[in-house]
């Protein structure tokens, strides 16, 4: 065993140097007799208050780590038994306290209140944590409205999620990643209530742990803790306005019974929305490179009814101290209608119009997820610790369209229709174990395994000469099998007081086969690949109020399943969507080093570079002007730039502010007939959320963002923002919350998208049903004490990558 230490310790040594060191308390709190369960312990300090928190276990131990050294009060707080402060020093890493008494209250006198405010933001190396009980954003119904409102994080209106001004970030529940992006992931966020939501992880540098798909790290959103004992109940109630009605009702319902533990959430979405496009598509002509080709203006009308039904419902028992095993099941069924009028005029290279389409598109489209997982805790000892997670999910789509056209230049009418349908399939399994060999140094390993079938058919039919034919070039089959296995290695040390180090490594190998089938083409593919994603953090701490970090990792970029799947998606008879099953992955390289002044203000500096980035591309026919919209692999991207997080700043003592700014440069690069062509552009970014704190119970809140115009792909994306203000009131000791809030209140959070390549030069504005105006009721019964919940790490990366 000796032996084995030494080999570990040899290996650590070639790391570079890292963090500051921390210290960790234990202790244990009796009533004088015997020892206390559910006793609450926080530690406090004086200058900033809220630091870290605990409850002790059935044998009345506490243990909180990732104190710095200082000086601190423990509170010590139990219904029924009179609060206890005692002020302790932290001048080395592992401290046991002697064992607290707290004694019985005696007789009933005024109640005095001991109340501190916990920071409603915290920074770390490669991390920020929200905390949403401390905010009064908190109170929005719906999680998504609510991610918009953080400063770092913007969700735009197709699905892109930017993470501190980065677009490729994932979605992830509780250390789980999601299974939707895309319209899909909008939905799902906008039908779980905020309310259920007790912190948001913001993490640019994932460590070898979690699975190395996306570009710019993950957004982690933790739920609430579960009861110590008895029920807890949350209803809320979400109704907001602005051309249209929509609304979202939510029950979350926990229990905490001995050894078990049992929730369900459930939620409806029912509302109706627009958007209103405005574009223009100039056709070069091929021949003599110049914009004296054919002219296309375009005017669309789109109206949707979308209606969701989720829920999440699950049961963790506690055989032993050592072994903790939990189930859960979650839904989602979905239903949007979409109606849309399109008006296409068609221009000569002398500006005379020469003809105009009408089309009409009725859409249907019905989705349903079904997940189930099984999680299996052990703890060998208080230092080794192994956890397994088996999921599986089904997803099915199905879709139907009606398209009519009306062409002035023809004088004739075309229909089509058609009806499409889609299933997948994931299995994951997942194991890890954690030991912690000493204080210092945490060995972490693990290994994953991944499975993924598709099987989607789209049959398209035209009307010709009075009968129903089907339409070869646009009906076709799609057959898709993927796995993927995975282990890797992390190992983190304190080396001093000022020096701490984590390294890790992971493998990812990959096999997929694919099988595309119509009436024109047909064509199978298969892959094998297999990459490293080393990672690094390290952090030196110059003073207690200064800390800089360094942080290195690689990351993969999997085609999302939409964008392998190559069936057409017909807007009008000029402009169709389809998927390319040529895709390759896009590997990302980032490196990001941090400046950290009292975890308040950080300055960051960060360089990334992708290669064969996937992005939206724009493409037409041959002899034809239709354009084809298609993703493609790009030659590489660069991007760096400066970024600055302020925390938890209070100019007056009712007035907290939180700020993020970045200044991104990013550069793309691709071929086109020969030629290298390239977009680049300089995107300064600015979030700002103003929380203000007045008497009786009222909280007001006014936030806003602003994006700059910004390089992706072949496109610019047009600079937009928002401006928002909530008002929050809480009633009969807090169970009942009521919060008014106007959403976008200039109306300027607008996408607008210009585009230029070899072929096609144009321009693309929308604007949808974003200023609002909405009320929020939340009603808490018989809130019971809040405990920690065991966390399941069991990540189903290929999941996000279901759009179809």
């Amino acid at each position: 065993m000796r032996a084995n230490k030494i080999v570990v310790y040899c290996i650590m040594i070639m790391m570079p140097v890292l963090l500051l060191g921390q210290s960790r308390i234990s202790g244990k709190i009796t009533d004088g007799i015997q020892p206390l369960t559910s006793v609450n312990i926080v530690v406090l300090k004086t200058d900033s208050g809220y630091v870290a928190g605990s409850v002790t276990d059935s044998t009345g131990s506490y243990v909180i780590e990732n104190l710095k050294y200082d000086k601190y009060k423990v509170l010590v707080s139990m219904t029924g038994y009179v609060k206890k402060v005692v002020e302790i020093v932290l001048n080395k890493e592992n401290i046991s306290l002697p064992d607290i008494i707290i004694e019985p209250e005696a007789f009933h006198m005024k109640e005095v209140v001991v109340s501190t405010k916990r920071n409603a933001f915290k920074a770390e190396p490669g991390k920020t944590i929200v905390d949403l009980s401390a905010v009064s954003l908190g109170s929005n119904g719906s999680l998504l409205n609510t991610l918009g409102k953080i400063p770092g994080i913007l969700i735009l209106n197709d699905g892109t999620v930017l993470l501190n001004g980065q677009a490729g970030a994932n979605v992830m529940i509780d250390d789980k990643i999601t299974y939707l992006s895309g319209e899909n992931l909008v939905n799902m966020l906008r039908s779980i209530p905020s309310s259920a939501v007790e912190k948001i992880e913001m993490v640019t540098q994932p460590s070898a742990r979690y699975d190395a798909g996306g570009t710019s790290g993950f957004i982690n959103i933790k739920r609430k803790k579960k009861v110590d004992s008895g029920v807890n109940v949350v209803l809320s109630s979400n109704v907001e306005s602005g051309k249209y009605l929509r609304q979202n009702q939510n029950v979350s319902f926990r229990m905490q019974h001995k050894k078990y533990s049992f929730y369900t959430d459930y939620s409806f979405y029912k509302g109706h929305d627009f958007i209103e496009i405005e574009s223009f598509r100039d056709y070069y002509n091929i021949e003599n490179f110049d914009n004296n080709g054919v002219r296309i203006d375009m005017q669309a009308y789109r109206k949707f009814y979308s209606s969701s039904n989720y829920f999440k419902t699950g049961i963790e028992y506690e055989f032993s101290k050592k072994m903790t095993i939990g189930t859960y099941v979650n839904g989602n069924w979905f239903r949007r209608s979409k109606n849309e009028n399109v008006q296409s005029d068609f221009i000569t290279g002398n500006y005379s119009n020469e003809a105009s389409i009408a089309t009409n598109n009725i859409q249907n489209v019905d989705r349903s997820t079904l997940e189930g997982s099984l999680n299996l805790s052990y703890k060998f000892t208080q230092k080794l610790k192994w956890e397994n997670s088996l999921s599986m999910l089904d997803f099915k789509q199905k879709e139907e369209l009606d398209q009519v056209s009306n062409s002035s230049e023809l004088s004739s009418k075309s229909n089509l229709k058609g009806k499409m349908e889609g299933n997948i399939q994931v299995v994951n399994f997942q194991s890890d174990a954690d030991y912690k060999i000493s204080d210092r140094f945490t060995f972490l390993s693990g290994f994953k395994s991944s499975i993924v079938t598709i099987d989607n058919n789209a049959l398209y039919k035209s009307l010709e000469s009075g009968k129903w034919e089907q339409d070869e070039k646009l009906s076709s089959g799609f057959i898709y099998r993927e796995s993927i296995l995975a282990g890797y290695l992390q190992l983190s040390q304190k080396w001093s007081s000022r020096f701490s180090a984590e390294a890790g490594l992971r493998y990812e190998h990959t096999g997929a086969k694919s099988n595309f089938e119509s009436g024109i083409d047909e064509a199978e593919i298969t892959r094998l690949y297999g990459y490293l994603f080393p990672s690094l953090r390290a952090s030196y701490s110059f003073t207690e109020e200064n800390t800089v970090s360094l942080q290195y990792g690689r990351r993969i970029v999997r085609p999302n399943y939409r964008d392998l799947n190559p069936f057409t998606e017909v807007n009008d008879r000029y402009l169709q969507e389809k998927g390319n099953t040529a895709l390759n992955p896009e590997l990302v390289n980032n490196l990001e080093g941090s400046w950290f002044i009292k975890s308040r203000y950080v300055f960051s500096l960060f360089y990334s570079i992708r290669k064969n980035p996937i992005a939206k591309s724009y493409l037409t026919e041959t002899d034809s002007e239709v354009t084809i919209v298609m993703p493609l692999n790009l030659k590489e991207s660069h991007a760096f730039g400066l970024r600055i997080n302020i925390n938890n700043i209070k100019p007056v003592e009712y007035w907290t502010v939180q700020f993020n700014s970045s200044f991104t440069y990013k550069q793309f690069h691709w071929f086109e007939t020969g030629k290298l062509y390239s977009n680049n552009l300089l995107t300064p970014t600015m979030q700002i959320s103003n929380q203000f704190t007045l008497p009786g119970e009222w909280a007001v809140e006014a936030v806003g963002f602003f994006n700059g115009k910004m390089a992706e792909g072949q496109a610019e994306i047009g600079s937009f923002g928002a401006a928002s203000l909530g008002v929050r009131k809480s009633f009969f000791e807090k169970k009942l919350n009521l919060y008014l809030y106007a959403n976008d209140i200039f109306l300027s959070n607008r996408q607008q998208i210009s585009l230029s390549n070899s072929v096609i030069s144009g321009k693309y504005q929308e604007r949808r049903d974003s200023r609002m105006i909405g009320i929020t009721a939340t009603w808490r019964f018989n809130s019971g004490d809040l405990s920690k919940s065991i966390r399941k790490a069991g990540d189903i990366e290929e999941n996000n990558r279901i759009n179809l």
